[in-house]
């Protein structure tokens, strides 16, 4: 199982308020249906590069993952608290939270936003 499963499992048994969903890869159409009101999450390997120190052996991966979130038309949804507690799920699993660029409207109509983060594994 790679680890964009795995964080997907793992948010979907987390319990984190407001989330419909969270998806390996991309978010399904017809989850937009069945999920209303709630928020999806799609998890993307972004980057995957061993780590050197001097000698070349490459003992660690240095993994960036994207998490998109996106919120229901007619938001309901806190956006900030939501994505709060999103961030406090990969900090407490030792992810180190990269810069976004801010919410935007997908052409659908949905708000979303592209959360960065990464690790040493």
């Amino acid at each position: 199982m790679t680890i964009v499963y795995e964080i997907s499992d793992d948010l979907n048994k987390a319990g984190i308020k407001n989330l419909g969903q969270a998806f390996p890869f991309r978010i399904p159409p017809s989850s937009l249906v069945e999920h209303q009101g709630k928020a999806l999450i799609a998890i993307s390997e972004v980057l995957e590069n061993p780590t050197e120190h001097g000698s070349n052996i490459c003992n660690e991966m240095l993994v960036q993952i994207q998490v998109k979130i996106c919120y229901p038309i007619g938001n309901q949804v806190n956006m900030d608290a939501f994505e709060q507690s999103i961030a406090s799920f990969f900090m407490q699993k030792n992810w180190l939270r990269q810069t976004n660029n801010g919410h935007y409207i997908d052409e659908s109509g949905h708000a979303e936003i592209d959360l960065f983060f990464k690790r040493r594994i």
